[in-house]
């Protein structure tokens, strides 16, 4: 084997490595304690926003009656914050479920991401 071969040899191993590593990651992330409260609270931020598209006010009152706890519903609307569907204090600015489960899925990366960007989004006292 030349110098060359040797090299490229090597340059496919390090992307092989590459590949394994960031699948190790995602499977990390998936199974971790964050990573199973954001899957939740993306679930969750979706029957919310179905509610809200369906006309139904999506209260923490209404989320109680339907077996929604505290924590789960200030993680969805965190989630919904950070995908920049709720504003202000609990303005919609989407109704179109599409685009609402896009942005969704992108916030939910953004939080499996960062712990940090995630809890900034929910109320002082429910913080980590």
């Amino acid at each position: 084997m030349n110098a060359e071969q040797q090299v490229k040899y090597l340059e496919l191993e390090v992307q092989k490595l590459k590949a394994e590593r960031a699948r190790l990651a995602k499977a990390l992330q998936e199974t971790s304690r964050h990573g199973r409260r954001v899957q939740r609270a993306y679930e969750d931020a979706l029957l919310l926003a179905m509610w809200h598209c369906s006309g139904i006010i999506p209260s923490r009152r209404y989320a109680r009656l339907h077996k929604f706890t505290q924590n789960r519903w200030e993680n969805a609307t965190g989630l919904l914050r950070m995908a920049r569907i709720i504003v202000g204090h609990r303005r919609w600015v989407q109704a179109d479920l599409g685009t609402i489960e896009d942005r969704l899925e992108q916030a939910k990366q953004r939080a499996l991401e960062s712990k940090e960007a995630f809890f900034s989004r929910l109320n002082r006292h429910h913080q980590r």
